[in-house]
């Protein structure tokens, strides 16, 4: 994630509608003039940031697709650590909100059961914390298709590390 935090969606601003399409546009701008990374790459998308979850998506295509034609796996799993990152951050944010800059959770463990996939559609993570302390925080993901299918769960161990 790049050093400037995340826009603010309309829900945080405190008006109607969420992480719209020009939310994104703007998300995804700043982090190609940082350099670039996996989430503009792929087009990652916010759907929700609460105290309870936060649920992203990233739609197929072919340069997230294996040579059978579904997701790959790798992409499946970076969502759900791109989602457990930003749990992590949320929370953080929340517990400090006058920080300026918070530290970075970095992912330093990571297990995954790979239960099925899909070569359509988007993948959506869900992802809740299960501890949160302040040098150590575990969030579990869940990682499904469209129609809800679970295609495989994540737990994630990340250290919050100072820049």
């Amino acid at each position: 994630m790049p050093d400037e935090p995340r826009p603010l969606s309309w829900t945080e601003q405190g008006q109607a509608s969420g992480f719209d399409d020009a939310w994104h546009e703007e998300w995804w701008r700043r982090m190609e003039e940082s350099g670039g990374n996996v989430i503009a790459a792929f087009r990652m998308r916010m759907v929700e940031v609460s105290d309870e979850r936060v649920v992203m998506r990233v739609p197929y295509q072919p340069a997230a697709r294996q040579g059978t034609g579904v997701f790959a796996a790798g992409i499946m799993i970076q969502l759900a650590d791109v989602a457990a990152t930003s749990a992590c951050l949320e929370w953080m944010r929340r517990r400090e909100p006058d920080e300026a800059e918070l530290p970075f959770p970095l992912s330093v463990q990571i297990s995954v059961s790979l239960l099925r996939n899909v070569d359509h559609g988007d993948v959506i993570a869900e992802t809740t914390l299960t501890h949160a302390g302040r040098r150590l925080m575990v969030a579990d993901s869940q990682i499904k298709d469209e129609d809800g299918r679970l295609l495989a769960t994540m737990t994630s161990t990340h250290i919050v590390a100072r820049r």
